[in-house]
């Protein structure tokens, strides 16, 4: 399927039935949204749209200052263009975020959530490490910290057999723009806050890995007392970067939720 665009905003909606539950599903930070490529085939049964958060791939420069409602603003407005109605927010990362800020906001809109290695960084510690590494992308670029994240994101097994799928997603986090990338990055921070203190009441799943450090069991369990119809769903001997490097694992989890869904 062709990118479609939109008032600066890049997408691609993958529309089979209207009678179909709709989902929506949001990247992270750095990527784009070519990170659900190999998802997308197996959600048959789903209309699904998929698009490029500002200041990241093919969609515009953010104008107005970084924060979750900005975000939201841009989901909010692409779902009006496109006339949908009721959707089911599958986010990634910064992705899962702005699905918690957007049913916070959008309540009538969402008909559940699906959370993926979501960020929830409140302490000191975590906000000036996020602070530093934002000021290293600003001033050496994405290419001085991705081996790290590459690092933090794959298995070791991963990436000795799969070094092309490792080499596509670099490629990607590469591409992005320092001046922009680093005013992006603080959210992690900043925006966990923001939702510290965010009650959900839609049927939620999180789902996070055992080996990712930063965004692991003890985040997913935290972010969950918000939810009051949620369940935890951790997996074993991955990083963060499962929805990649075991997408069908991944997918199984999100496609027996969403049956049980309305």
């Amino acid at each position: 399927m062709k990118r479609q665009y939109f008032n600066g905003n890049c997408y691609k909606y993958y529309f089979k039935e209207p009678n179909l539950k709709t989902l929506v599903l949001i990247h992270g930070l750095g990527l784009n949204q070519d990170v659900w490529a190999w998802q997308i085939s197996l959600f048959k049964n789903c209309n699904v749209l998929i698009y490029d958060l500002l200041g990241h791939g093919d969609s515009k420069d953010p104008d107005d200052e970084i924060s979750l409602t900005l975000f939201v603003d841009q989901l909010s407005e692409i779902l009006n263009y496109l006339d949908m109605k009721r959707i089911i927010l599958v986010g990634f990362s910064l992705g899962s975020m702005i699905s918690r800020k957007f049913a916070s906001v959008h309540p009538c809109k969402v008909e559940a959530l699906v959370l993926l290695n979501s960020p929830n960084r409140l302490l000191d510690h975590e906000r000036d490490e996020i602070l530093e590494r934002a000021e290293l992308l600003r001033e050496k670029g994405p290419e001085f910290t991705t081996e790290a994240a590459i690092k933090r994101w794959f298995s070791n097994e991963f990436q000795q057999k799969n070094s092309h799928i490792v080499q596509l997603v670099r490629n990607w986090v590469n591409s992005n723009k320092k001046e922009v990338y680093s005013k992006i990055y603080p959210i992690l921070y900043y925006g966990s806050v923001d939702l510290k203190s965010v009650n959900e009441n839609k049927p939620s799943l999180i789902i996070t890995c055992d080996q990712d450090f930063s965004n692991g069991p003890d985040a997913a369990k935290e972010i969950a007392k918000n939810f009051t119809k949620s369940d935890v769903c951790i997996l074993k001997d991955l990083r963060h970067m499962a929805l990649v490097e075991d997408y069908k694992k991944v997918f199984s989890k999100i496609d027996s939720f969403i049956a049980t869904v309305g």
